[in-house]
């Protein structure tokens, strides 16, 4: 069963990690490269959970509507690209749009009761897909933990490169000799 609250959480933290974003869009390639798009709804996933980065692979779920059931063509597309991936039928629950009185029921919150919006379940579908890291190996583990903790600003690291290359080899200590500029051969 998936919550709005689940996908709501792995979006934050992929939106707040330039690392696992990277890697979604490096997936989101290969998965292009394997011309996954030209099978039918393919392209109306919405990524629930991942990337999970592993040893030997890279995890992601996706999830579609139960009207927008990707065709299961697909599927045989990636087990033809050594990947690991399978479908199934799900739960997504999410609050009842609130026309009437009836769309609502009551909850005690302390002392006080309140009205909140009735749960509906929608059916959805699931893929789920290993991708051997060999399709995306720029990522090691060890970078996508660190990025999960910490924010990095690529564009400060990018400018500051930049102002690093474009300042003339000046030598930063006086009192080292510098290297005596090398005398045509001809």
């Amino acid at each position: 069963m998936q919550t709005i609250k689940i996908i709501n959480d792995n979006v934050k933290k992929i939106s707040e990690t330039n690392t696992l974003l990277d890697m979604l869009l490096e997936f989101e390639g290969v998965v292009d490269s394997f011309d996954l798009y030209a099978y039918r709804n393919w392209d109306k996933g919405e990524i629930i959970g991942g990337p999970k980065l592993g040893r030997y692979f890279v995890e992601v779920a996706l999830m579609y509507k139960h009207k927008d059931m990707p065709d299961p063509e697909g599927l045989l597309r990636l087990k033809e690209n050594d990947c690991e991936a399978k479908m199934y039928k799900d739960t997504l629950v999410t609050s009842r749009r609130v026309k009437s009185i009836e769309d609502t029921e009551v909850v005690q919150r302390g002392n006080t009761p309140r009205r909140i919006a009735k749960k509906q379940d929608n059916p959805v579908w699931i893929v789920e897909i290993k991708m051997p890291r060999r399709y995306v190996d720029e990522f090691s583990r060890e970078q996508v933990e660190a990025a999960e903790d910490s924010y990095v600003d690529m564009e400060a690291m990018a400018s500051a490169q930049d102002q690093s290359l474009e300042q003339p080899n000046v030598n930063p200590d006086p009192n080292m000799a510098t290297a005596p500029a090398e005398e045509p051969l001809i």
